[in-house]
């Protein structure tokens, strides 16, 4: 498959390298998506450049989330989620594998079914920025009974 990943912090033109890996097997609770589309996010970028520890290996493929179809399972993964359009969040956390690649295999309940009127990019761009919404509107205090806009 084909897939982006950087051996070494830095700018993106300095370590970004392109070319084949072999394809992840999903592993148990795990699946395999076939991408259409990575999210690219400023933690993307920081952690590529050394802003955020150490690298989670000595080759990672960046990227946290995604979007494409579900084509493999792993055990203990119902196979009627073959075929099933998803968005993937947190893809590359506490791991060296994201998907800036063709193929990513993850735990399965990190990819979520995408609405068919939902496309691939606007899938790929609803995992940290939904999760960030999320903290923003809930971490404060009870919203219950209130308006948010």
């Amino acid at each position: 498959m084909r897939a982006v990943w950087y051996e070494e912090n830095g700018a993106a033109a300095d370590v970004l390298r392109i070319g084949d890996m072999d394809k992840p097997a999903p592993g148990p609770g795990e699946l395999r998506v076939r991408l259409a589309a990575s999210g690219v996010n400023p933690v993307d970028c920081k952690r590529r450049r050394g802003g955020r520890g150490a690298m989670e290996g000595p080759r990672v493929v960046p990227h946290f989330d995604g979007a494409g179809l579900v084509d493999a399972v792993g055990e203990g993964v119902d196979r009627a989620r073959l075929g099933e359009r998803v968005w993937i969040y947190e893809a590359q956390w506490g791991r060296a594998m994201g998907s800036a690649a063709d193929y990513i295999a993850l735990d399965a309940k990190l990819a979520i079914r995408l609405p068919d009127t939902c496309g691939f990019d606007a899938g790929a761009c609803l995992g940290i920025p939904a999760m960030t919404a999320h903290r923003c509107v809930f971490a404060d205090r009870p919203v219950q009974g209130q308006t948010i806009l």
